[in-house]
């Protein structure tokens, strides 16, 4: 039978669960421990002849018939009948044990009643707390209930027909038959077998819940709550926006090499240091995640080795774990996987943090009604926590694969929405191969590239759900489109950003393809992020934490930046949006070798700099030069089959609509092209039809096609990948006026990190300083 829903009047109900209450079981643990202080104390008095041995009683016999529970029993029915023998010699304490017995089934009544006032306490928690927190606010027995995420609470628009496209495993998780209230009742004669494995469930979890406790208490030096807990205060903000970021150090690390730390507040920095700890208590990792990671980084582990990471991955752990910001612009087609599986095990390992956090409080508030609120501030404005930005949804699909991996062991991941998520972003060219294409090409396209897409993920114990409101996620994963099209624009009609005002942990993973795409959306998100919410979406604002309220979220945020190349807008990004106090850790090692070195072609390459007073020039300055100097000795006949190489799409177009109006013939290829024209352009140039081509950067990206008939080749501007350099250089390798090919290239001194990918930074700055305007270099010579 598949399992029941049961539905308030006026909205999605949620089931009612018998459950036991974390200080219950604390209380019980309590008495456990004071029943062992006792049994030793007995001892010592029976050593000493003060008390005699009694035989064991029948009473034994309600505790079980295993040897242990026997033996224990023994002992404390020994204690009770000597004390009660010995009189007035009894301390207050052994009364209060007396009492405890006596009082058995008055202790039972209580509970019971506590239990009621418990659970009635937690309703109205729910309540205040709004749909944002239910999943935080559920038990872990009702976790264990709800394994394959139950979709009672959740306030969808369309609830109900998501609820029927679920998995079939979430009505076969095997749930026993309950009553409408979820509770299992017992015969008169004595409780059944339902009933004892109820218990037996609810030992289990009490053994998790005093396991958490004790981790708690040993991890007083967790980023995590050494950073939840930090209160900064008014003067240190104010310092903190009107100051500038400052270089405090530098040192180098044997993988990633020449690091800087920067900050604009100097009284709560953190100097990040690679830990070479193997134990998940002192990496401060949930033993959870940590079970289910050494099979997902598997081929990333070295062979014999015990660490559970690689080199590279334990120095990115060590500074996201100390909630520094981090820029690392060094990721490569090689170690794109093993980037994404570290900052994933980072970010699910803060949502099960904070959502233990959160769980307790509300057990302790709901056994408590008169403690103060104040004292447990654990919530922002709204519940997502964590935001991460990707490119295309192959790249969404790799990173939620993961999450699931981590939370939820291989033989029993309960995932709802499953089916509808793989058509969504499954392999729309699974088994296509390009061999001709470059391997980072490869790797960058090797799935469903399309750019328009969100999703939002809920957390519980045993199970995760897919596609919830995005009020009622802990992480939302999206394109900077796919953001962009909720967002809105300042003006329109409807706009939503709320989900936007209390992210913790901001994750953009390939922000160079971001530049490729529309690096406009990027810096439109970052605008709108940590802005005042205009509703309350019924959060609990005595829960919510104080720097959230005071609006110093963006303050507390941790930004996590991989490129795989550095660049003045990426680093724009860093040094404008991100405001961590922890400090800010940017990776910066210098380029050895550019480009030029795989360079086949035999050709004069020509490097042109420019002159440009400020940054906002540098355009018109650039069009004036190329048209003045470099274009006209392009005309001859003799020059043609030149390719005009140009990375910015509004200089492409620039240029374009000046050889319009110049009558020069050309022919041209940008991102907007369609495949016909495509076929057009490469007869054409194979026949020498045309003289120029214009050639945009963005389509080389997406494309990569290899062109004939090139003879020589004009960079606008140095291009973003330096690897392109060297890839158009060679597209004339094969062509018969080889000897004669040339290329020129112009650059200012803004381009300064464009040329050190292409001839090394120690030479890239020789030429950006330099008092000479042209340099030219052959290929083959020393670079």
């Amino acid at each position: 039978m598949g399992r029941k829903r049961h539905f308030n009047r006026g909205g999605p109900g949620q089931k009612k669960k018998k459950r036991r209450n974390l200080v219950e079981v604390n209380e019980k643990a309590q008495k456990r421990i004071q029943r062992e202080k006792d049994r030793k104390k007995f001892l010592a008095l029976r050593a000493e002849g003060l008390v005699q041995t009694q035989r064991p009683t029948n009473s034994q016999e309600e505790f079980g018939s295993s040897s242990e529970s026997e033996a224990e029993t023994t002992v404390y029915d020994e204690l009770l009948s000597s004390l009660k023998e010995a009189g007035g010699q009894t301390s207050s304490g052994d009364s209060d044990i007396d009492d405890e017995s006596d009082g058995e089934e008055e202790e039972e009544i209580e509970d019971q009643r506590v239990e009621g006032e418990v659970e009635g306490r937690g309703d109205y928690a729910e309540r205040d707390a709004g749909e944002e927190m239910v999943d935080l606010e559920q038990s872990d027995e009702e976790d264990d209930d709800d394994e394959i995420g139950d979709e009672d609470g959740e306030s969808d628009e369309d609830g109900r027909e998501e609820q029927k496209s679920l998995e079939g495993g979430e009505d076969e998780d095997g749930d026993s038959d309950s009553d409408d209230d979820g509770s299992v009742k017992a015969d008169d004669g004595g409780r059944d077998w339902e009933v004892e494995q109820e218990e037996s469930d609810e030992d289990e979890v009490d053994e998790d819940e005093i396991a958490d406790e004790l981790e708690e208490k040993q991890n007083k030096k967790d980023p995590f709550f050494i950073r939840v807990h930090t209160d900064l205060d008014e003067k240190e903000v104010e310092e903190m926006k009107s100051r500038k970021l400052e270089k405090l150090s530098e040192f180098k690390w044997p993988v990633l090499g020449q690091l800087t730390l920067s900050s604009n507040c100097k009284t709560h920095v953190v100097h990040p240091y690679t830990s070479k700890e193997t134990e998940y208590q002192k990496l401060h990792i949930k033993k959870k995640l940590l079970d289910h990671w050494p099979s997902i980084n598997k081929e990333h582990q070295k062979d014999g080795s015990a660490d559970v990471f690689s080199p590279l991955q334990r120095e990115l752990f060590s500074s996201m774990n100390s909630y520094v910001d981090l820029l690392y612009p060094e990721v490569t087609h090689e170690t794109t996987d093993k980037v994404r599986n570290i900052y994933c095990l980072h970010v699910v390992n803060h949502i099960l943090k904070n959502r233990t956090a959160v769980h307790k409080h509300n057990n302790f508030l709901a056994s408590n009604p008169g403690s103060d609120s104040d004292d447990f501030r654990d919530q922002g404005l709204t519940r997502p926590k964590v935001l991460i930005v990707v490119p295309f949804r192959h790249t969404l699909m790799q990173v939620v694969n993961i999450i699931i991996d981590l939370l939820l062991p291989k033989d029993g991941q309960h995932v709802s929405h499953r089916k509808r998520f793989n058509q969504e972003f499954g392999d729309k060219y699974s088994g296509k191969i390009h061999p001709k294409k470059p391997e980072d090409w490869q790797k960058t396209f090797a799935g469903n590239i399309d750019d328009h897409f969100k999703i939002g993920l809920a957390f519980s114990k045993k199970s995760l759900r897919l596609y919830t409101p995005f009020y009622q996620s802990d992480i939302i994963i999206a394109s900077p489109l796919g953001l962009r099209t909720i967002i809105g624009s300042k003006g329109d009609k409807h706009q939503e950003f709320d989900f936007l005002s209390s992210i913790e942990i901001l994750v953009m993973e390939q922000m160079d393809v971001f530049l490729m795409q529309n690096w406009e959306h990027v810096l439109h998100l970052l605008d709108y992020m940590h802005l005042q919410p205009k509703d309350s979406h019924g959060v609990d604002f005595s829960r919510v934490k104080m720097w959230a309220l005071n609006g110093w979220t963006k303050f507390y945020r941790q930004s996590l930046l991989f490129s795989q190349l550095s660049c003045p807008e990426i680093k724009a990004v860093m040094n404008k949006y991100c405001r961590n106090f922890s400090g800010q850790l940017s990776v910066s090692n210098p380029t050895v070798d550019g480009s030029i070195c795989q360079v086949a072609t035999e050709l004069q390459q020509v490097f042109q700099r420019i002159k440009v007073d400020s940054f906002i020039n540098d355009p018109d300055e650039r069009f004036k030069h190329f048209t003045t100097k470099i274009l006209p000795p392009y005309k001859d006949s003799l020059l043609k089959g030149t390719m005009i190489f140009i990375p910015s799409y509004f200089d492409y177009v620039r240029v374009r609509n000046y050889f319009r109006k110049e009558g020069l013939n050309f022919c041209q290829i940008c991102e907007y092209s369609n495949p016909s024209e495509i076929s057009r352009v490469k007869q054409y140039l194979i026949k020498g039809s045309r003289h120029f081509l214009l050639y945009t950067e963005r389509y080389h990206f997406f494309q990569r096609i290899m062109l004939r008939g090139i003879h020589h080749v004009i960079f606008y501007q140095p291009p973003i990948y330096s690897h392109f350099y060297s890839e158009l250089c060679n597209m004339i390798q094969s062509t018969d006026a080889a000897s004669d090919a040339t290329c020129r290239v112009l650059y200012s001194k803004y381009d300064s990190q464009r040329i050190a990918g292409i001839v090394g930074s120690k030479r890239g700055a020789q030429m950006i300083s330099s008092v000479k305007d042209l340099h030219m270099l052959e290929s083959g010579e020393e670079t």
